[in-house]
């Protein structure tokens, strides 16, 4: 072969080498640093071109596996799937992260873990007025985002995602209380206000910080009271004070307290719980 036509051969196979196409038909044109490829992989993201910005931070990954852009690659092709809402991959993304680089600055000042414990959040079912209530569905993904979130408070309590993890986490376990209300409910509504209590109880027990342990224990003194133990619910109903309640949850204890007292006098007595 010629010279000239062996040159003209090389240069059009590093032209194909630099360039490809996207999985939606776009153009990718791959520079020649790894440095280079990762920024356009952050323009692409910051224009919300998902699928562009994912191609560039693999091209890095593979192209250039030992430079240090191939970890800030990685890391940002987690944050392209959690930006595009795909959270389940990019839950799978920020975990393999964690696994491959467990000392990267981004792991041990809590970056990743919150992404994870967000993710999870993210994925938490909403409520839409043709659906069931959201306290009605799985609560599957409400308990992984609480396990995520528990645990990121633990293990990183001087870190700056701390503030937004323990927001996070009030709104998900006030998630699980509705769903404990819920399922509460379908016991009374049914003639079991047994099963209502242990529901309630085990709420109480497993979210302490949640805020809402004046509207369960209410719950909780209604349903006593329905069973015909009006001395547990006194007792109930005197746990709630200012100190855990709103001044409109403690009226509302004073007021079932009074009606105790002139129905069932000072020293009130239960009856054999039935149901």
């Amino acid at each position: 072969m010629p010279p000239i036509a062996c040159r003209i051969l090389l240069l059009s196979c590093l032209l194909l080498s630099a360039c490809a196409t996207s999985d939606e038909g776009k153009p990718i044109n791959f520079s020649l640093t790894a440095q280079q490829n990762y920024e356009k992989g952050l323009d692409e993201l910051k224009a919300e071109n998902y699928p562009e910005a994912l191609r560039y931070f693999s091209y890095v990954k593979q192209k250039f596996p030992f430079s240090k852009y191939a970890a800030l690659a990685e890391l940002a092709a987690a944050d392209t799937e959690f930006a595009h809402a795909t959270y389940q991959e990019a839950i799978d993304a920020y975990k393999s992260f964690l696994r491959l680089h467990p000392k990267h600055e981004k792991v041990v000042e809590g970056y990743v873990s919150f992404r994870i414990a967000e993710a999870y959040v993210k994925e938490m079912p909403d409520d839409w007025f043709f659906f069931p209530p959201s306290s009605e569905k799985d609560q599957s993904a409400v308990l992984d985002a609480l396990r995520e979130l528990s645990s990121l408070i633990d293990r990183f309590p001087d870190s700056k995602y701390l503030k937004q993890a323990r927001e996070y986490r009030r709104a998900v376990m006030g998630r699980l209380i509705d769903h404990e209300v819920f399922v509460a409910r379908f016991y009374l509504d049914r003639g079991h206000p047994k099963g209502a209590t242990l529901r309630i109880k085990e709420a109480l027990r497993r979210y302490p910080d949640s805020g809402r342990d004046a509207e369960l224990l209410l719950t909780l003194g209604e349903t006593q009271l329905e069973m015909g133990q009006p001395a547990t619910a006194k007792q109930t109903f005197q746990r709630i004070t200012l100190d855990n309640a709103s001044i409109v949850e403690v009226k509302r204890a004073e007021l079932f307290l009074d009606f105790i007292k002139r129905r069932h006098g000072d020293e009130p007595k239960d009856v054999s719980p039935h149901g």
